[in-house]
């Protein structure tokens, strides 16, 4: 039986959260309403992220995309409390002048964002991703240039005291972490937070030992940031780039993704969370939430790395989904994480303490042996835990990109938990729910050939699901759904004749 430890101690004092990069704003406009409705928006609510990197704040913006990017976040980003952090882009200036302006001018677009339109959770900010400027990490090997930008919006953002701190150097791969070293030196008076990326090019997920290495590489600069009492986030990862050539087009996706290796490609998107996690890694997004779209009339598909899919009309949900995203909704940021610790080395372990002392842990079985787990607490647990299982030889999918239900309700017995994890597979634990029954949703009707119904009233309600039998007796099932949605309406495809009912799912995943 394998032994895991579980000490209130917390390793940081504060959790920023578990996330994604979030480039959906800059695709909003091409988005059908059911997508959006139905799987972007449906999706984020449930998972309701801590942490969310996402485009933004480039001195070039016009005012329609900014107030496409604010209709974009009120639904999504603003709903579920999110921190941002907006990662922007610039052309080479040659003249102090000319760069005065453009600190300026991001200003004036982040100024625009949060006093004019209200957004709250912009809290940091970049000038460019992965030290881009004429190339792609250019900025690398001339970080004297990315110092001068950031002095001159570190003081035009001070001047206006609009509270957004910068973040540095925002570097990739591993190999350029070195630029963080040099701002934490060089550059820290005006660093509100330093940042990197990584990528897993060099690791296959069958590397058991990554786990021990990218800990370690995230607490060496999570240790020096916090020298200089700073965090440190990883501000994208993921598990590499699989460039692949299908029907004459090159897809840039993630490696394994919408492979017969995607499901236990998912368990090493845990191990790098985990890792992070326990490394002390203030903050965490995962490159990505969702695909771009299929551009049309291009060989080329760019990011299709996303938790759901978008390949013309399909949308679905990627096995990482119903696995990363457990440890999304239940690592949340203001969280602190403890100290847990695993005496099988291919058990990876981690957890979290809330305010209101709901706790939650993540065990990550490497292993292709199942095992018997024993947890020693050393905290009291208000409830008995919730067992969600996400098991890579049998993946919980549906139609629709909901959560799996827990399957089991777990209570400790003299301070210790016995639980059974199946072979390279997850369990995630949790206290953080309650015991709630979801109110009626009223007013379901038929108008101009749609499913209509009055909106829940309930402040913790989530999103609806909508079912479809033959008479008003049939119960709600699987096997009947036909949507999720977050909006009060459902246009069957013509010719889906019969009785719909309509149930509300409340933030717990009570139905």
């Amino acid at each position: 039986m394998a032994k895991v430890t579980v000490k209130k101690n917390a390793i940081q004092a504060r959790f920023g959260g578990i996330g994604f990069h979030n480039a959906d704003a800059t695709n909003y406009s091409k988005m059908t309403k059911r997508h959006f409705d139905e799987v972007i928006a449906k999706t984020w609510r449930e998972l309701s992220p801590g942490f969310s990197r996402i485009w933004g704040g480039a001195p070039s913006w016009t005012e329609q995309e900014m107030d496409e990017f604010v209709e974009y976040y009120n639904q999504m980003h603003g709903l579920t409390n999110t921190t941002l952090y907006l990662t922007g882009s610039t052309r080479r200036h040659y003249s102090l002048e000319d760069k005065e302006q453009y600190a300026r001018d991001v200003a004036d677009k982040l100024e625009y964002l949060i006093r004019g339109k209200g957004l709250k959770n912009i809290d940091f900010y970049c000038m460019s991703n992965e030290l881009a400027l004429d190339t792609w990490g250019s900025m690398f090997f001339e970080l004297e240039t990315f110092k001068e930008y950031h002095t001159l919006l570190f003081r035009e953002f001070a001047r206006r005291n609009l509270g957004v701190r910068l973040a540095a150097t925002d570097a990739a791969p591993y190999s350029y972490w070195e630029s963080i070293n040099w701002a934490i030196k060089n550059m820290d008076e005006v660093t509100g937070i330093y940042c990197g990326h990584h990528y897993v090019n060099d690791w296959d997920k069958e590397d058991m030992d990554f786990y021990k290495w990218f800990n370690l590489v995230c607490r060496r600069k999570s240790t020096a940031a916090g020298a200089r009492e700073k965090r440190f986030i990883l501000g994208e990862f993921g598990l590499g780039c699989d460039w692949t050539n299908t029907n004459g087009v090159l897809m840039d996706q993630g490696r394994y993704l919408d492979t017969d290796e995607e499901a236990e490609g998912a368990l090493m998107l845990i191990d790098m969370a985990l890792a992070a996690l326990n490394a002390g890694v203030y903050a965490m997004a995962l490159w990505t939430f969702n695909d771009y779209p299929n551009p049309k009339g291009i060989e080329y598909r760019y990011n299709k790395w996303g938790l759901t899919r978008w390949y013309d009309d399909d949308y679905s949900a990627r096995d990482t989904y119903y696995c990363f995203g457990l440890i999304t909704k239940y690592f949340k940021k203001e969280s602190k994480p403890m100290t847990l610790t695993s005496d099988e080395y291919l058990l990876r372990v981690g957890g979290v303490v809330n305010d209101d002392d709901s706790v939650s842990f993540a065990l990550n079985n490497r292993s292709d042996k199942g095992m018997d787990i024993e947890l020693e607490l050393d905290c009291p647990l208000l409830r008995p835990l919730r067992k969600y299982v996400y098991d890579s030889s049998d993946v919980p999918r549906n139609d629709f990109a909901d959560l799996q239900p827990y399957s089991d309700l777990i209570a400790p017995a003299d301070g210790k938990i016995t639980v059974y994890i199946p072979a390279r597979s997850m369990l995630m634990l949790t206290t953080d729910y309650r015991e709630n029954k979801p109110e009626k949703i009223s007013g379901v009707t038929e108008r101009d050939g749609a499913v209509v119904w009055d909106a829940a009233t309930d402040e913790n309600h989530c999103y609806y699901r909508v079912f479809r039998g033959g008479d008003g007796g049939f119960t709600p099932d699987l096997k009947n759904q036909v949507a999720s949605t977050v909006v009060t309406s459902y246009t069957p495809p013509a010719g889906d004749i019969g009785v719909y009912k309509v149930l509300s799912v409340d933030r717990w995943g009570n139905v």
